[in-house]
Parts: C-alpha cells; sequence; structure tokens
C-alpha cells in the first residue's frame, strides 16, 4: 500500500514552531496563541516584539540561557516561549532557571529599586510533566502563592500546556484553545477535509504550514528538522522500552524471591502482585500513562493508583 504524503507540517518540530510563532510576518499567530492562553492572566498582547534569545548571567562562569522564542508586549511584558517535544530531566526547574534569567536581564547593571518587568514562561509540551502526571489537564498556570493560597505577585508566572492530554476535559476548556491544541497535535495527520473543517483562523495556520509552499532551501532545513524530531521521538522510546523492561524484569525478580521465601502458594501469589505494583510503581516514574499500565499488567487502574 502506498504510503500518504502529508499535506501539512509537524508543527512541535523547531523548524516549523519557530516559523509559525518566530517570524514576524506570522506574528498574530503567536499573538492570539497567547490571548487564547495566558491573557486571562498576564492582561491582553495586542503586539510583540522578537527579542535575542541567548542570555547570559551576570558573570562568566554562570550558566547561559537559550530560548526557543523571546518577546515583550506593547506593556513591556517579557514572555519566554518554549516548545519541549521530549521529557527531560528537571523540566520544571529548567522552566524555573530560564524565567529568573529573563527577569535578571530585565534589570538595568547598577539600578537600586527592583521593579521588575512582568515576566511569564509558556511552555508547550509535547508529554506530562513528572509533577502533574497525576492530573489529567492539559494547562497549569503556576504563580508565587503563600500557605493561603493568595498570589504574591501577578508579575511572575509559568504556564505548562501539555498536548499529550488536549482531551482532557477541563473546565475551563474553550472551543479556541481545543482548536489550537488539536491543530498542533494532529497537524501532520491532517488533509484537505480535515482542512475545511477548522475555522478560518485556523485555516490560515494550516496554509502557512503547507509543505508545499516551502522553498527548496525551506524544505531542506524541514526535513532536517523533521529526522532531529523522529531522532528525538526513538531515543525517548528506545530508552522508555529499556527501562521499563529492567523494572519488570527486576519487579518479578523481587516478588518471585519473596514468595519463594514464604514458601507457600499464598506467599507466590503475594509475591506476583507485588511484581506487579513494583512494575507499575516504575512505569508511572517513567510517565507511562495509567491505561497502557492496565494493559501491561492487568492491573486494576485502583489496584495501579494505590501503588503510589
Amino acid at each position: 500500500m502506498e504510503q500518504r504524503k502529508n499535506i501539512f507540517q509537524i508543527p512541535t518540530t523547531d523548524f516549523s514552531f519557530k516559523k509559525i510563532f518566530g517570524t514576524e510576518q506570522n506574528k498574530r499567530f503567536l499573538i492570539r496563541f497567547l490571548n487564547c492562553f495566558v491573557s486571562k492572566y498576564t492582561g491582553e498582547i495586542v503586539d510583540v516584539t522578537y527579542l535575542p534569545t541567548e542570555h547570559y548571567g551576570m558573570v562568566e562562569a554562570e550558566k547561559k540561557a537559550v530560548f526557543d522564542l523571546l518577546c515583550k508586549d506593547a506593556e513591556d511584558r517579557k514572555f519566554i516561549i518554549e516548545m519541549q517535544k521530549a521529557p527531560q530531566p528537571d523540566y520544571a526547574e529548567r522552566s524555573i532557571f530560564y524565567l529568573s534569567r529573563a527577569i535578571s536581564a530585565s534589570l538595568a547593571r547598577g539600578q537600586l529599586d527592583y521593579q521588575i518587568l512582568p515576566s511569564y514562561s509558556v511552555n508547550i509540551l509535547d508529554f506530562d510533566l513528572q509533577e502533574y502526571r497525576k492530573k489529567d489537564q492539559f494547562f497549569h498556570a503556576v504563580f508565587l502563592k503563600d500557605q493561603n493560597n493568595e498570589i504574591l505577585t501577578q508579575k511572575v508566572g509559568m504556564f505548562f500546556i501539555k498536548l499529550c492530554n488536549f482531551a482532557a476535559r477541563q473546565s475551563d476548556l474553550t472551543e479556541e484553545m481545543r482548536n489550537w491544541l488539536n491543530v498542533l497535535k494532529n497537524m501532520p495527520d491532517m488533509d484537505e477535509s480535515d482542512y475545511d473543517k477548522q475555522p478560518a483562523f485556523f485555516q490560515e495556520l494550516l496554509d502557512e504550514c503547507r509543505i508545499s509552499k516551502l522553498t527548496a532551501m525551506e524544505k531542506d532545513n524541514y526535513q532536517k528538522s523533521v529526522l532531529e524530531y523522529e531522532d528525538v521521538k526513538r531515543a525517548v522510546e528506545y530508552a522508555r522500552e529499556t527501562a521499563a523492561k529492567v523494572f519488570f524484569e527486576k519487579g518479578m525478580e523481587q516478588g518471585m524471591e519473596r514468595g519463594r521465601e514464604e514458601g507457600r502458594e499464598e506467599g507466590r501469589e503475594e509475591g506476583r502482585e507485588e511484581a506487579l505494583l513494583q512494575t507499575a510503581r516504575n512505569f508511572l516514574k517513567l510517565g507511562v500513562p495509567v491505561s497502557d499500565i492496565v494493559k501491561a499488567t492487568g492491573l486494576s487502574e485502583e489496584q495501579i493508583c494505590s501503588a503510589l
């Protein structure tokens, strides 16, 4: 059977993401995206100006931060926009570091007061954050709060938009949000019939992402970006499968050893169950969805949740 030829780009590749959201000619897409997801917390964004993405520390030894995109709006509010395709250890902490670097860069050297410019980190993720893996939500807005859940300042915030949970039934999910999540998640699998179903604005977005519109040089750069994207996906999948196999075998060995020590059928059964529970714990640490763990272990969702 002949393989279906993709019409639209993979928007989560580095090339396509920056073409959609990081160019002057297409900044209307970024403005609409930011207003859809974060203006409720930051205020409406009317226009944006793109800023250099490399930021150095106050001294040479400090780690450099390189953002995917950095911009400011007409009110001098800064926005870091990051697209992350694969799970990364301590990603939440990295987001805090990046945001801190953007805040410190807004203070002039020798400035005596600490009136920082509003700065926000907007993270589009194609995976679930470990910190939120128990929550079936696509969106998290994070601000500094006290023990009474009162926000200390609205000037600093982080937003996490998880494409893997775009089907979640969150109460504040608007039709516009659903359209964005659907397009960003499913664009490469869309055809002309899917295009015809989109609102006019998202048809504009899809038109901009038609592979046929790319120049020869752009196609070359896009294909390189796709190869990098696929390499990351394969590496993550291989690491997950390998780790899962090791954890499963280790869990089974530990559980059966416990059963052998007890020397009774009841003990062996308990050992087997403990092995499966240990395997479930390890899967959860890897961010594997509960539904997949059910299939792999035969445990119920209730048993898996109780394994935490």
